[in-house]
């Protein structure tokens, strides 16, 4: 699902085709509002120049009354000449007249449930359009547009099929983050820079691992973390991966301390390495390794360093703590 080739792009570029074909226009545009970058991203543009592209994303969007109209009353699409006073705004006067429009019309892609997925835009150089029908069309399938675009849609679907009590969340690259579902499990959204901390351990470019599954501690209980990549949807797509956060005890009687020792030694350390590493003797550590032996009913070493990867008993804590280093080393004493 979080691969598939059936990407946002290609549906915007079907959608807007299909409307150019219904409603006049000499310019017509879709941008994206992305939950995690909070900012739009437009994904079709039909003719409009650069600049009036990057006002629609920006300028528009926060500041100008048509859009804010829409927003604060739900409202449908609205034209300029539906909004009064609107030709002396800066939109018009500063944007679309010097681009060669003369009527223009927004309107707001919301979900059912009300989640934004967007903005349609449709600009004209003859002031009788967008029509009356062209508005009505338009209102028509703004609600089924925005079904086909939602950002979060996919990776819900997702969360809901694996984990239906994990709280779901998409991050990108640099760890920012948005709470998809709380989680039947949970009281309150868990702190976003922990989920960043969650993303980046494992998912830097500095990450020693690449687990699908670690383990945190939130300071309440143990937090089974799984990690599922996904594939870009369009160009500029924020999503670099969903985590589906559960509640769970660390299983086969593993220890904290155990944890980190299998932890460090998947990473390669030697003995003496991951003594060093948590200020403990090499017998200690040598020791915390026996015992998770015994308790992964493993044969040697190696095999219990497999075996405890294919649990996820992975310290998501230690890998975090490994990144830092490589990204600013510890000064020695």
């Amino acid at each position: 699902m979080l691969d598939s080739t059936v990407d946002i792009e290609t549906r915007a570029h079907e959608l807007l085709d299909a409307l150019s074909a219904r409603a006049r226009s000499s310019a017509s545009a879709i941008s994206l509002w992305d939950p995690i970058a909070r900012t739009h991203v437009t994904v079709v543009n039909h003719d409009y120049p650069e600049q009036v592209m990057n006002h629609l994303n920006t300028w528009f969007i926060d500041h100008d009354p048509l859009y804010d109209e829409m927003r604060r009353k739900n409202l449908g699409a609205l034209r300029w000449r539906d909004f009064p006073n609107y030709r002396s705004t800066y939109s018009v006067t500063g944007v679309f007249r010097p681009a060669g429009f003369d009527e223009g019309l927004s309107a707001r892609l919301v979900t059912a449930d009300g989640t934004l997925a967007g903005t349609i835009h449709v600009n004209c150089d003859d002031p009788r359009y967008p029509s009356d029908d062209d508005v009505a069309e338009i209102n028509m399938l703004r609600r089924q547009m925005a079904e086909q675009l939602d950002f979060s849609l996919r990776p819900r679907l997702v969360a809901e099929l694996l984990a239906p009590d994990a709280q779901a969340w998409a991050v990108d690259g640099l760890g920012r983050s948005h709470l998809l579902r709380m989680g039947s499990g949970f009281e309150a959204p868990l702190d976003p820079a922990l989920i960043a901390e969650m993303a980046t351990a494992t998912r830097g470019p500095m990450s020693p691992l690449r687990p699908e599954v670690t383990r945190w501690h939130d300071g309440t209980s143990w937090l089974h973390v799984r990690h599922l990549s996904t594939a870009p949807r369009y160009r500029g797509d924020s999503l670099h991966a969903l985590l589906l956060v559960s509640r769970a005890d660390l299983p086969m009687g593993i220890t904290p301390r155990e944890l980190d020792v299998l932890t460090l030694a998947a990473c390669g350390m030697t003995t003496n390495d991951i003594a060093a590493r948590l200020f403990i003797s090499a017998r200690t550590a040598g020791h915390h390794i026996e015992n998770a032996i015994a308790k992964l009913g493993a044969t040697n070493r190696a095999s219990c360093v497999s075996l405890a990867m294919s649990w996820g008993l992975v310290s998501g804590r230690v890998l975090a703590e490994l990144t830092a280093d490589v990204i600013h080393p510890r000064q020695s004493a």
